[in-house]
């Protein structure tokens, strides 16, 4: 099927019986049966007739924006009709892909973080021995020193700031090669596969290639070079929150890093 390149309405990918509303961006989820209108009458291909106030107050709808219009939050999707057979806040993309919720990409990231974390903390071992002595020593002088004993804060700094760099590229890399690996070989991290999405391409279906994984990661390695700045640290830490904040109120629900490598997170089907 052509994508639609205006609002309008089109033939429904997934219903051959029923038109479905394309806003310009995405399939929404307003759905009508096809009826045999006159020429003149149809509004296949055409953005549908507005009704004015007075209408819309008899209606009662508010006065200040028509029922389902484009303009509301998040480029307007809303609940769908009864009887549609869609959910609510679905979202779709002119193929009929499904984008993922937030809430899916949340618990994903949250599954992925979790295993990363322990891969990367098993392989950072050889790393904290010389901290985990450095803590030792200072916890004993703490607890036998006399008064006015001080615990030797300097060598703890110390330790902490040599050990920072390597630990935090071993974790780095370890993040770089499991979803980079995963998106190349299944399209989805074992996050996303177990709630059910995979990341592709916007203008097309299919898996992501080598380059737009690693394209992918990019915010992420910015954000943990930044992190070992005590000046630019806070800045890491802005950008890693408003990465993937920006999926709440993106058009196409894309993070910061799907923009950059231009991905989306829909439904598995």
């Amino acid at each position: 099927m052509t994508t639609p390149t205006a609002a309008g309405w089109y033939d429904d990918p997934d219903d051959p019986d029923l038109l479905r509303y394309f806003d310009g961006i995405v399939w929404t989820a307003h759905t009508t049966t096809k009826v045999s209108p006159t020429a003149a009458a149809s509004t296949i291909g055409r953005s549908p007739a507005v009704p004015s106030a007075t209408e819309r107050a008899a209606a009662g709808h508010p006065a200040g924006r028509p029922a389902g219009d484009a303009s509301g939050p998040q480029g307007g999707w809303s609940a769908p009709p009864a009887g549609s057979g869609a959910r609510p806040g679905e979202q779709r993309l002119p193929d009929g892909a499904v984008l993922a919720e937030w809430w899916r990409r949340l618990l994903a990231r949250v599954v992925d973080s979790i295993l990363v974390n322990i891969v990367g903390g098993l392989l950072s071992l050889p790393f904290l021995g010389p901290v985990l002595d450095v803590f030792e020593d200072f916890f004993a002088a703490a607890l036998e020193g006399g008064p006015g004993s001080q615990p030797d804060q300097a060598a703890l700094q110390n330790a902490l700031t040599e050990v920072a760099l390597p630990v935090t590229l071993v974790g780095l890399a370890v993040a770089l090669v499991y979803e980079v690996g995963f998106l190349v070989w299944r399209s989805a991290t074992p996050g996303k596969m177990l709630l059910g999405t995979v990341v592709r391409p916007v203008d097309a279906a299919g898996p992501v290639t080598l380059p737009v994984a690693l394209r992918r990661q990019a915010i992420k390695v910015v954000t943990e070079l930044l992190s070992l700045n005590t000046v630019l640290g806070l800045a890491g830490v802005f950008l890693s929150v408003l990465d993937p904040a920006w999926l709440l109120w993106d058009p196409r629900r894309q993070a910061l890093h799907d923009k950059v490598a231009d991905t989306v997170v829909v439904l598995k089907r």
